[in-house]
């Protein structure tokens, strides 16, 4: 008990400790994954493999690409555990894909619909072609809707006299990629918004003294904790405490409320050997997996680590 007390009373030196550790740049948070799918169940949308299709999908993906994103084949990440040319495929399908994918891990996916038709004027022999594209985001480790877009209702220039399947094809390809470079702009614009850089250790304002936003402090002085932009994705993970008594489960607690880049957390479950956590963080999977293990070194706990999709797994090694 006397050596529980002792590591208590000098927390706070060992969270300064982890906070600084946590903030190295090895461990900065880049811009999330993101893999661009197609969902076409709806049988009036246009089927996955038309020319219109891959025309969308490779500018939606080229525009993220261009903005900084890490964008991803789906085909190429996922071939190995699925049929690569499915059609007709819903929202389920799609993001239990993404959610398979663990090389390299998708943290975005990006979902589309196409929606083409032509229709004739009521007083002339004129045909016009009509697109719709709505798109979406989703995070794919907690299914959290990251923002919509669609844009419809424009008036596309007429289709020329004895146009067959042929013209068809490319005049309405034309106007879908046209149309789904500005969906693209709108989604990057929305993640942008999430994972803009944000400052770590608290959310208030900056303490007296620190250096204005983006700006390096003055030469010789250390950055105060909670200073450093805390850029990335919001992202929730699944974190488990096994074997631990309730005082080590309540001071890794206050560890994690600690760590850097943290938004909130909530408990799940509670027990008297076991509690698990949704805990929602900036940082990434290898930053928040070295802070635990600091966290167990610091707290005298012999203890594992282990990781899988979006869950940490902290089981407590007894020993005499």
């Amino acid at each position: 008990m006397f050596r529980f007390r002792a590591i208590l009373a000098a927390a706070p030196a060992a969270l300064a400790l982890l906070l600084d550790f946590s903030a190295a740049p090895a461990l900065a948070q880049g811009k999330p994954n993101v893999v661009v799918m197609g969902e076409d169940a709806d049988e009036d949308a246009v089927p996955r493999g038309n020319r219109i299709f891959q025309r969308v999908i490779a500018e939606l993906s080229e525009t993220m690409n261009l903005r900084g994103y890490n964008v991803y084949d789906e085909t190429a990440v996922a071939m190995g555990f699925t049929q690569p040319n499915r059609v007709r495929r819903r929202d389920a399908e799609l993001i239990e894909v993404a959610r398979s994918v663990s090389n390299p891990p998708l943290d975005v996916v990006a979902i589309f619909q196409i929606y083409a038709s032509a229709s004739k004027s009521a007083y002339s022999d004129i045909v016009r072609p009509a697109v719709r594209i709505p798109g979406r985001l989703l995070n794919v480790r907690t299914g959290q809707s990251l923002g919509s877009f669609e844009v419809a209702g424009l008036q596309l220039p007429p289709l020329p006299q004895g146009c067959d399947r042929e013209c068809l094809l490319e005049r309405v390809g034309a106007e879908a990629k046209t149309i789904a470079g500005d969906v693209a702009a709108a989604l990057t614009a929305k993640l942008d918004g999430f994972v803009a850089p944000r400052r770590g250790a608290d959310a208030g304002p900056a303490p007296m003294g620190a250096a204005p936003s983006g700006e390096a402090p003055p030469a010789g002085v250390t950055a105060a904790p909670g200073t450093e932009a805390c850029g990335g994705l919001p992202t929730a993970y699944v974190v488990r405490l096994n074997g631990f008594s309730a005082q080590e489960v309540q001071a890794a607690e206050e560890y994690m409320a600690a760590f850097r880049c943290y938004e909130h957390h909530r408990p799940v479950r509670s027990g008297a050997s076991a509690a698990e956590y949704w805990y929602e963080t900036r940082s990434d999977s290898a930053r928040l997996g070295r802070n635990l293990r600091l966290m167990l070194e610091h707290m005298s706990a012999p203890g594992q680590v282990q990781f899988s999709g979006n869950t940490f797994v902290l089981s407590r090694v007894a020993t005499r």
